[in-house]
Parts: structure tokens; sequence; C-alpha cells
């Protein structure tokens, strides 16, 4: 009777294992738009749809609903991201399909007029981090970062790595 009570146990466990998502170092393969952005795993890649102009030096685009846009015109209460370029001389352009690859995440909890959410490119010669904001207190989502996204960008998040 004992054997059948473990087997059981094990069947049950099996099953369980089988209907729970694939995780890796807690990253789900598919995360919701519910979830944290800072959620999203190194690998994750972010592609550019349009051509991005990129200024000379070290510079900020900003960009809301879709649309590049400057600091002064965005809507502080609604989600919206920069990107910060690497110090360069000269003007540089992103074109349609390059990737910039996750190398990882970091939370920061912002509030309407502060940046907190960062995704970092750390090993991109052309662009540092993205700094997202959610307009509100807290954590920005991955819905709300398809939303600032818009055309321009697409997020592309990785499988996770099992074993």
């Amino acid at each position: 009777m004992r054997p059948l009570r473990h087997l059981a146990v094990l069947m049950t466990l099996l099953v369980c294992s089988l209907t729970v998502p694939l995780r890796s170092n807690g990253q789900v393969a598919d995360l919701t738009d519910t979830t944290p952005m800072g959620n999203i795993g190194a690998g994750s890649s972010i592609v550019i749809n349009v051509d991005v102009i990129l200024p000379a030096n070290e510079g900020t685009i900003y960009f809301q609903n879709g649309a590049f846009t400057t600091w002064l015109e965005i809507d502080k209460k609604e989600p919206s991201c920069r990107l910060y370029t690497i110090g360069s001389p000269t003007v540089r352009k992103l074109v349609p399909g390059r990737k910039l690859i996750v190398t990882g995440t970091r939370f920061n909890n912002g509030g309407p007029n502060m940046y907190g959410d960062v995704l970092l490119f750390e090993d991109d010669a052309t662009i540092n981090q993205l700094q997202c904001n959610a307009g509100r207190k807290g954590y920005m989502t991955i819905g709300e970062l398809k939303k600032v996204f818009g055309g321009l960008f697409a997020l592309q998040q990785a499988e996770p790595v099992i074993g």
C-alpha cells in the first residue's frame, strides 16, 4: 500500500510540473502585459521598426504613445520612455531590424516626474539603456511599455534556458 501512495504523490508532482509555465531564474517564457517591465530577462531584445536618428555625443531620445517627442511635450501622467545614447562625435542612425539585446534590468519605482524602470544594453556600442516611467507611482508594466513603443519598437522576450 505504501508504494502506491508514493507513486500517487510522484504522479501528482509530475502533472503539476507539466502544467506550470517554464521558468528560468524566475522568468516565464512569455510574460504577460501585467508583468512589471523589470522582469524582462537578459537576452530579450528591443527590435527597431523605424529609422531612428541618434544625436551626436551623449544624447537622449524621448518617446510616448508610439511617437518621438521632447521632454517638454511629454504628458508626465502617461507612460513614456527615453533612450540614452553612448557618446560619439557623429550623428548615427538605427535601422529597422536592429536589435538591442537586454543585458540586465533595474527597478526604481519611479514617480510621475522620474524615470525609474530600466533595461540595460551594456554590450551595445550605440545605446546604453532604456529608462521608462509609468506616469504614476509604481512599476511600469510590459503592456504599458508596448503602448509607449507603438510601432517604433517591438519587444522580443528571450526563451528561458532550462537545465
